[in-house]
């Protein structure tokens, strides 16, 4: 097997759908519909007897070649592109929950994640326990006959928590119930959901996949897994299809119905991304460490959250999931609300957005802008205080991003 840049650069080229002119490039296939031989070729499209493409909101060759370089990346049984890592969630959820259902999840969550998970779902019937995974044992006691999924970000955002995957996969294990993990984060680069028992991965490819923020993406990994037969909405599948039930209702009617698909040009783009991917992530996460272990020197810094810190209560769960190459965010604290504000508007090369993972670094604050809508006790509870700000590091040269910092501090009463 090839070495995993070679294969995220040149893909599986006897597969692809330009080897006739030998670009060296994915053409961009942007086109609605297809042409057919004849009537029967149709038919045959359209019952899925062929692996003809039909409608580009089902599938596109730019969108498949894509979905063939990130299954290599996770080591997956299966990939699905789409439009966002909010539509990779929907989807995902939506395949295997029914009315009554429920699914327990951490309550550690990205915002527009928790607003899905307690209003959207909940007005369709879906019911969603909200946990601290931290305790093991209060997602095993959170689970009941109905409950179908676990639901955990691989390391939380913004808090930065990180958990005991394999604790909790022999909990789902020993229940029947899925583990979905969202690795937006880390990419399955720097974590791979294959080796812990997880069954299902979605992620947003409009972080380290895109290259620098270029486009909107999302995506969904499928694993090995026996579970299949155990949800409701999944036996007839299962019974048909096997170790692919997921995969075909996924990918057959809810993907297909919801209409997600992620554009031929954004595939076009986030390939592109795919190409460089391992020398930005590795530059940003040395970038992240050595600005993390800096900010915990100052002392106008109240605390500093970068689990491959050694002061860090995360940093031996991080030594074995990741060894401790841990992504691009810094989780900073310091004395008031008023003190982040004055610090973010002080910044000059760092900006103020809400994007990370990408080649500029960015900051933010969590509890004004991301969780504006909840009460302060649910922000409380769910450790987001108005004393910490986002640090997103970029590829910039380090000292650039500490003169930054400084002089911001420098400003601070």
């Amino acid at each position: 097997m090839k070495g995993l840049n070679t294969r995220l650069i040149h893909g599986d080229e006897k597969d692809s759908y330009h080897s006739d002119v030998r670009s060296l490039k994915t053409p961009v296939f942007q086109t609605a519909a297809y042409d057919f031989e004849d009537s029967a070729s149709v038919e045959q499209a359209f019952r899925g007897a062929s692996d003809s493409f039909v409608y580009s909101r089902i599938s596109n060759p730019t969108v498949r070649e894509l979905e063939v370089r990130l299954k290599s990346l996770a080591n997956a049984q299966s990939s699905l592109s789409v439009s966002s890592g909010m539509a990779a969630i929907s989807s995902t959820i939506l395949s295997i929950c029914d009315t009554g259902d429920n699914i327990v999840a951490s309550k550690y969550l990205f915002g527009n994640t928790y607003s899905f998970f307690a209003k959207t779902l909940k007005s369709l019937g879906i019911y969603v326990k909200f946990v601290d995974p931290e305790n093991p044992d209060e997602v095993e006691l959170s689970i009941d006959a109905q409950t179908r999924a676990i639901f955990l970000e691989v390391i939380t955002n913004p808090q930065l928590i990180v958990f005991d995957f394999e604790r909790i996969s022999e909990i789902a294990k020993e229940k029947k119930v899925l583990l979905i993990v969202d690795n937006s984060l880390l990419s399955p680069y720097l974590f791979q959901s294959h080796q812990y028992g997880i069954d299902i991965e979605v992620l947003s490819t409009t972080k380290f996949i895109s290259g620098g923020a270029t486009s909107i993406g999302g995506a969904v990994f499928t694993y090995l897994s026996d579970k299949w037969q155990y949800i409701p909405k999944l036996q007839e599948n299962s019974q048909l299809y096997g170790n692919a039930a997921f995969e075909k209702k996924l990918r057959k009617e809810l993907f297909s119905n919801l209409g997600c698909c992620l554009s031929p040009q954004n595939a076009w783009l986030q390939m592109l991304g795919l190409e460089t991917l391992t020398l930005r992530v590795d530059r940003i996460c040395e970038n992240a460490h050595n600005l993390a272990s800096w900010l915990s020197e100052q002392e106008k810094v109240k605390r500093v959250e970068y689990s491959s810190l050694k002061t860090s209560p995360y940093h031996q769960l991080s030594e074995r999931y990741f060894n401790s190459k841990v992504g691009c965010l810094i989780a900073i604290e310091l004395k008031s609300k008023k003190q982040c504000f004055d610090f973010m508007d002080a910044l000059k090369v760092i900006r103020r957005g809400t994007n990370f993972c990408d080649n500029k670094s960015m900051i933010i604050h969590p509890s004004s802008t991301i969780y504006c809508d909840l009460s302060d006790e649910t922000k409380e509870s769910f450790k987001i205080p108005d004393t910490l700000i986002r640090l997103g590091v970029g590829l910039e040269d380090i000292e650039d991003l500490k003169a930054d910092i400084r002089q911001a501090l420098e400003r601070l009463a």
